[in-house]
């Protein structure tokens, strides 16, 4: 029997929002039910869909089964989050990946990731690529936001990272990125961005979007902070570290890994009901 992930809202409340119907919800529900690209989902679900699509149900349809399609065939990117495990805790040791507790006044919720540790030989692209997803999934368990930011802080990142770059895993990080992602994403920024980042996005254009490559703004070295928070985020949302007014980005950095613990059996479910659907369909 397929399980079906619990979150810690109510499609009810969202209704009640006004941010999607019922009738939004049915339809794509009775659609599930007769698609083989699809599983039995909550109706939660399918409202992390609904948002993450402006309501279109075509393309909260095509979303969902690139999403299920995806998390099957990219088992390395989707399974065995548990950050507690040895290649998971290893990722956290050499990064920072933070979810900020402070949303936008749109209600967009901010991540960010950095290294920490810049030794090119303990970069390893599908760890940090799994840890970001892990990430995105624990933060949609509940209160779903209407967008995601993700800063990029690349200070530390040298040539010899890019050897470390492989294309099958980036190939399947922008597909999902673009295609499967149960939230839109509104924004990337990238912090200290050099000439390293030119040869970064020379690697990733040809699996880019003329819309996502337009999502991206990037922020030289000598970028003025206060111009950063009148602009683009308010110090209200950042960390402390980056001139803000939130606790520092290693406080927050442990903070979101204990949010990540604190709904681990949510994850695992997540991950059942991927394999479940999986075997049921031989994908």
């Amino acid at each position: 029997m397929s399980v079906i992930p619990k979150h810690g809202f109510k499609a009810s409340e969202i209704i009640k929002e006004g941010r999607t119907t019922q009738s939004n919800v049915d339809d794509i529900k009775k659609w599930a039910s007769f698609e083989k690209s699809a599983p039995e989902m909550s109706e939660e679900q399918i409202c992390l869909f609904l948002l993450a699509c402006n309501n279109d149900l075509d393309l909260t349809k095509y979303t969902i089964e690139s999403f299920f399609k995806q998390k099957c065939s990219s088992p390395e990117l989707f399974m065995n989050r548990d950050i507690d495990n040895k290649e998971n805790k290893f990722t956290h040791q050499v990064s920072l990946l933070a979810v900020f507790p402070k949303r936008t006044e749109e209600n967009y919720v901010i991540a960010l990731g950095c290294l920490k540790d810049t030794t090119y030989y303990n970069f390893c692209i599908e760890s940090q690529i799994k840890a970001a997803f892990t990430l995105i999934s624990a933060y949609l368990y509940e209160n779903p936001p209407d967008g995601l930011i993700f800063i990029i802080d690349i200070k530390g990142v040298g040539i010899m990272h890019l050897t470390r770059l492989k294309l099958g895993p980036l190939k399947k990080f922008f597909a999902y990125l673009q295609e499967a992602l149960p939230t839109q994403l509104r924004r990337v920024h990238v912090l200290n961005a050099t000439y390293i980042f030119e040869k970064i996005l020379a690697i990733a254009k040809p699996f880019m979007k003329k819309e996502l490559f337009e999502l991206i703004i990037t922020h030289p070295p000598e970028t003025s902070m206060q111009d950063f928070f009148e602009n683009h985020i308010p110090a209200a949302c950042m960390p402390s570290n980056f001139g803000g007014e939130l606790k520092s980005l290693e406080e927050i950095s442990e903070d979101t890994k204990e949010y990540i613990r604190g709904v681990k059996g949510f994850l695992e479910d997540e991950e059942q009901q991927i394999q479940f659907f999986k075997n049921e369909k031989k994908l």
